[in-house]
Order: C-alpha cells, then structure tokens, then sequence
C-alpha cells in the first residue's frame, strides 16, 4: 500500500475522531450550562404541552397541557394536566387521577429513568451519550440542538433531542424516540423562577379531594 496513502487515512481517522470528540464535548457543555442555571434557582415553574404519536402505526396525535412546579435539586414537584395530577415531597408521590376517581400513592423511584416535567431539567446528567447537532431558528428564537442516546442498549428510548435557548439558556423542546415507533415532544413556555410558592405546595391533603379513593400501593 502506498505510503502517502497510510497517511493520509491515518490522519483522516484522526481527524475525524477529533471532531467527535469536539462534538461532545461542545454539547456536554450546553448541558452543563443548562444544568448549572437550573440548579441555582429555589424554585421553576413552567408550562408544558405534551405533543405524541406513532409514525409507524399511525396512530392519533396526543395532544396535552399542563403546569409544573419545582423545586430544584429536592424531587419535589407538582404537576397538573387535564383531570390529572402528581404531587411529590421528594420521598412519596400521589397521582391524582380525578377520570377514574383515584388517587395512588407510591415511593419516588430514585432511579427512573423517564422523561417527564418533573425531571426534564436534570434527566440528562447521566446515563448518556451526547451529540452536538449544530444550531436552529425556531419563532426567532436561536437554538442549540443536541442529541441523547442512552448508553444502556436496553431501554425503551432509542434517542431524545434537547433544543435549547442560546440566550437563555433554558430547555426549549425534548423529543423523545422509543423503540416502539413512538415519538412525543415536550415543550417548555411561561418559565418563571425564584417565585415563592404557597405553602404545602408539594404535600398532598386528603380533605381537597373528599370523592376520591385512596390507593396506597407502597
């Protein structure tokens, strides 16, 4: 084989993990950015729209909103959507299901792994491979693009793509890819931080819901 030949490929393939290297790099950055902003706040709240489907089946668009409340860093939050909410004090959470007339109580999973408005400013911490995807326009907002894969092949999540404001530095959008052909986007709006919130916020009281039956499945 030719000597330039070697060369030139040697330093091709160096090249090119070079600039994958700086790829992640440049993208665990963003999110380093994103998470130590979130991480100073006492407290974000933020409205949410839920946007899912199936592209392989072709299944009805699922459409929802709602509103979080958070509390950075404590695994406290509530969330309320529809005929639906969750409340969590960071040890135990209710589920609030007012269409079936229940309200289920479980520990907090320590180790979920989901995405959802609890957890969507810090789920990317860990557990994944980073990829920077370059940059968007969105509305006349600038927007950092990253792509998520999950290091372990066995989840249910094939990717999920973070955009996220240059200027701001908050979370625009997640879209989340399963191995199901499900796809579901949520998209942040409305973000407010530092308010101080009511009192027992995150504590669930039985008399505010007096028609519903308590489920304690701990």
């Amino acid at each position: 084989m030719n000597t330039n030949f070697k060369t030139y490929t040697t330093t091709f393939i160096l090249l090119f993990i070079s600039l994958v290297a700086f790829a992640q790099n440049s993208a665990q950055s963003i999110l380093d950015q994103v998470s130590k902003k979130y991480s100073s706040y006492n407290t974000i709240k933020a409205d949410f729209q839920l946007v899912g489907a199936n592209h392989t089946q072709g299944t009805a668009e699922y459409n929802e909103k709602g509103r979080v409340y958070l509390e950075p860093g404590s695994k406290k939050y509530k969330i309320e959507a529809g005929e639906q909410a969750f409340i969590s004090d960071g040890k135990t959470q209710w589920a609030i299901m007012k269409d079936i007339g229940e309200v289920q109580i479980t520990n907090v999973d320590p180790n979920d792994q989901s995405v959802s408005p609890s957890n969507i400013f810090e789920f990317y911490n860990n557990g994944y491979r980073v990829d920077d995807k370059g940059s968007e326009t969105v509305n006349g907002q600038s927007l950092f693009v990253i792509d998520l894969m999950p290091i372990d092949k066995t989840q249910n999540v094939t990717k999920i793509r973070m955009r996220i404001n240059k200027t701001t530095n908050f979370i625009y959008d997640a879209t989340i890819s399963d191995k199901n052909g499900n796809e579901y986007t949520y998209k942040l709006s409305n973000i407010e931080t530092n308010r101080k919130f009511s009192s027992g916020i995150f504590s669930f009281y039985k008399h505010n819901y007096p028609n519903l039956e308590i489920v304690d499945l701990r």
